[in-house]
């Protein structure tokens, strides 16, 4: 569970060592859990973020569905290597994976002046300072942390329901209790819509076409939650995600 091949900042490691206590516990938790397609405890993704986050102008928190084929492995390590090695992620390079392309390219606007879209470097230009102290840096969370290790790029909401709703019950709302403690500015979920809730309460500000905005009671914070499409949906990226997601940003930040 630990995010043992990151280079961290010493002022960040505090922030970690209490990111990694909620994963014990709710490691801890997990092991009394049923889940389905014969998952257990020891199956479980944890995730979090990157080097120099906090240093960021404004500190982003991802949040996807689920990972796809890793199983026993850190959702963070694991990405961490793909974006600075230059691997291929599936079958296509960095520019060519709009999910994460989308993420680093976002982020690297909200936290340089809202620049044009086409002002914005190539993924694999930003992945090169990534995570690195003058770098682009964010968070990410799936909803569930269990790994769909089917062949299919879709979905499994099966198991991700499975997931979630074995800890609907707990004392401690775990999805909430890791947003408080990644402790961002602003949270990006990929079309989450209903299974929204489980992430704590929501106050509603606006519904939109490309983008809804909520604000996420987050232990003494109210936090600006914009509910998107899927990253990997094939849109217009600059109409879609990027033009919406700033336009939002500062009307409600």
């Amino acid at each position: 569970m630990k995010l043992t091949e990151l280079n961290f900042p010493i002022d960040e490691r505090k922030q970690l060592k209490d990111l990694e206590a909620l994963f014990m516990q709710w490691h801890s938790s997990a092991k009394n859990k049923t889940f389905i397609k014969g998952k257990n405890s020891e199956d479980i993704v944890f995730d979090g973020f990157y080097p120099f986050f906090s240093k960021q102008k404004v500190k982003i928190l991802f949040i996807g569905r689920e990972s796809l084929g890793l199983t026993g492995t850190h959702y963070l390590d694991m990405l961490h290597w793909l974006y600075k090695s230059g691997e291929s992620i599936g079958s296509k390079s960095l520019n060519q994976s709009q999910f994460h392309a989308l993420k680093l390219k976002i982020s690297y606007g909200l936290n340089n002046g809202f620049c044009p879209w086409e002002e914005i470097p190539t993924a694999e230009l930003i992945s090169q300072s990534f995570a690195e102290e003058n770098g682009i840096s964010f968070a990410f969370m799936n909803l569930s942390k269990l790994s769909n290790d089917s062949e299919s790029w879709e979905a499994d909401w099966d198991l991700i329901d499975s997931f979630t709703d074995e800890f609907q019950d707990e004392d401690i709302n775990f999805f909430n209790k890791e947003i408080e403690t990644i402790n961002p500015d602003v949270i990006i979920t990929m079309n989450l819509e209903g299974r929204l809730a489980k992430l704590g309460e929501l106050e509603v500000l606006e519904y939109g076409s490309n983008v809804s905005c909520f604000k996420l009671n987050c232990g003494s914070k109210k936090i600006l939650l914009m509910d998107t499409y899927h990253f990997s949906a094939l849109k217009k990226q600059q109409e879609t995600f990027s033009t919406p997601i700033v336009e939002n940003f500062k009307k409600y930040s």
